[in-house]
C-alpha cells in the first residue's frame, strides 16, 4: 500500500497474513511526521511488518548478531553499528555511490519490524500494541536519518527526539 503527500512517499505492507491494514495510515502518518520534524521533506521510504524469523535472519546477515530484534533500518544514506559498514564484511554493503536518475525520488531506507516482537514488548511495557509500533516506526526512521544510541549523549538526544515526535 502506497501513500502519497505532499514529495514523500511511504511504502508500507506486511507479510505472513498479518491483518494490519486498518494501521497502515497511521504507521504512515508518524513516519511522514518523523522525516518532516528532522527536516525531510522529499523522499522515499518503506516500512515492512514481518516476523520473528525474517527479522533473526536479516539481523544475522547484515548485523552479524544471530537473534531476533524489533526493528532493523536499511538507510541509503548512513552506515556504523547499526546500518553496516564496508570493513565489517557483511553482506550487501557496497562503497559504491548509487546516482539516482532524474525524476526519482530519493530513496532514504526501508525498516523492517516484527510484529511479535512488538507484541512481546507491548505486553511487557504494558502500552497499547499500536503505541509500541508507532515508537519502533519513530526509531527506526530516525535510525535512516543517522541518529544512533551507542553513546550516551547520542543515546539522550535520540530518546528526546523520539518523545517530542510521540507527543504530537
Amino acid at each position: 500500500m502506497t501513500f502519497l503527500e505532499d514529495s514523500i512517499v511511504l511504502n508500507c505492507y506486511s507479510d505472513d497474513g498479518f491483518e494490519i491494514q486498518a494501521l497502515m495510515p497511521m504507521l504512515v502518518e508518524i513516519g511522514k511526521h518523523t522525516l518532516k520534524k528532522c527536516n525531510i521533506h522529499t523522499g522515499e521510504a518503506s516500512i515492512f511488518i514481518t516476523n520473528d524469523e525474517n527479522l533473526r535472519d536479516l539481523n544475522r546477515k547484515y548485523r552479524g548478531l544471530d537473534e531476533v530484534t524489533d526493528v532493523l533500518s536499511f538507510s541509503n544514506d548512513h552506515e556504523g553499528e547499526y546500518y553496516g559498514s564496508e570493513d565489517d564484511g557483511r553482506v550487501g554493503f557496497s562503497s559504491e555511490e548509487f546516482i539516482i536518475p532524474p525524476g526519482f525520488a530519493d530513496q532514504i531506507g526501508e525498516i523492517v519490524i516484527s510484529l511479535p516482537q512488538v507484541e512481546r514488548q507491548a505486553l511487557a511495557n504494558d502500552v497499547e500494541m499500536s503505541n509500541e509500533l508507532k515508537l519502533l516506526v519513530v526509531h527506526g526512521f530516525l535510525h535512516l536519518l543517522g541518529y544512533d544510541h551507542m553513546e550516551q549523549e547520542e543515546k539522550e538526544e535520540m530518546e528526546s527526539l523520539e518523545k517530542e515526535i510521540m507527543a504530537w
